[in-house]
């Protein structure tokens, strides 16, 4: 067996495994608890870390500035309409 034929049935081997992992997460239905139980100690472990907030990317970063301009002009007009 050459290596070309390793590398396709360990790619056969890993899309089954796929495969039977999703029919059992969807025999199994969701599990909300679960999910945000494993997200927070994520959380944790990257505060612990030293890594949590992480940074920005930066089309994130302008969204973020984006909605501050818009909260400032929605202020902005807020106060103006009061008085």
């Amino acid at each position: 067996m050459g290596a070309r034929d390793e590398v396709l049935r360990w790619r056969r081997g890993q899309a089954a495994a796929e495969k039977r992992q999703r029919e059992l997460l969807r025999a199994r239905g969701p599990r909300p608890e679960q999910a945000v139980a494993e997200a927070l100690d994520a959380l944790e472990a990257l505060e612990a870390m030293g890594v949590w907030p992480g940074p920005r990317d930066p089309a994130s970063e302008r969204a973020v500035e984006e909605v501050r301009a818009r909260w400032v002009r929605i202020e902005t007009r807020a106060r103006a309409s009061r008085g």
